[in-house]
């Protein structure tokens, strides 16, 4: 384990239960393509964002994610509830933390080019949360509690979307509080609850896709939380491009049991 900040928890997830969605395999010719493709564009720079412009990014983009959010949980047989917390910290990171808290840095908003792909981020830690990667042992169960009370007397009481949606949060409590490492199956499988999430909320899943690019051109010349624990490469891309593909020849329907269809790999 590599040395952590204080305060930094790394947990990894384990694979004991049943995913939400089964990725499909994909091909070398197709992590060959993706490899080319991010090695074809420049990497994304920062926007030069007020605070007040990546807040109103975060919150306008938070408050249309919600309701898909919730109605991805409810056909994987869950019941989730936001609360979406804006770190002012400049750090390209995002993070699902406790029950239905999705934290997100100003840096995400900066690096983002547009909604469609500053809502891949969050859409993404959404699906963990939808998935149920976050609690999904006893354990974690106990993290998230402790993690909530952490929250809880950080920015005081909160319920629901209300004003712009956001609850103010300290700078770096995305770092502070926890990363939660998840392995690379869930991380795929975010990804494509990601992608339902952005489909009934209206995004154009291939141009939020674009996040995934310029993260994989990112991951070469910088160091962040979130390239770290959200790994970026030609296969995640490679294995989203197959997953979407899948959804929308199934009309997006993800199964009431929480189960996910079974994939078989191709």
């Amino acid at each position: 384990m590599r040395p952590a900040l204080p305060l930094l928890i790394l947990l990894p997830l384990g694979a004991c239960m049943d995913p939400a969605y089964q990725v499909p395999s994909v091909s070398p010719a197709a992590r060959a393509a993706a490899t080319a493709e991010i090695g074809q564009g420049q990497a994304p720079v920062r926007r030069p964002l007020t605070e007040e412009q990546a807040k109103e990014a975060i919150a306008r983009v938070a408050r249309r994610l919600a309701p898909a959010g919730s109605a991805v949980c409810r056909e994987l047989g869950r019941e989730c509830s936001w609360r979406f917390v804006y770190d002012p910290s400049q750090e390209l990171n995002a993070a699902a933390t406790g029950e239905g808290d999705i934290v997100v840095q100003r840096g995400v908003a900066e690096y983002a080019r547009n909604d469609d792909e500053l809502a891949f981020v969050i859409a993404h830690e959404m699906a963990h949360h939808a998935a149920n990667h976050v609690q999904s042992t006893n354990t974690r169960a106990q993290l998230g509690a402790a993690l909530g009370g952490v929250l809880a007397s950080v920015i005081g009481s909160y319920a629901g979307l209300q004003s712009d949606g956001l609850v103010q949060g300290a700078a770096g409590i995305g770092s502070q509080l926890a990363v939660i490492t998840y392995s690379k199956a869930q991380e795929r499988e975010a990804d494509a609850v990601g992608a339902t999430i952005l489909h009934q909320a209206g995004y154009d899943v291939g141009e939020a896709r674009e996040m995934l690019v310029a993260l994989g051109r990112l991951s070469g010349q910088t160091r962040t939380s979130l390239l770290s624990t959200h790994p970026a490469g030609p296969d995640r891309i490679a294995s989203f491009d197959a997953a979407v593909a899948d959804m929308r020849a199934a009309g997006w329907q993800l199964s009431p049991q929480g189960v996910g269809r079974s994939v078989m790999p191709r």
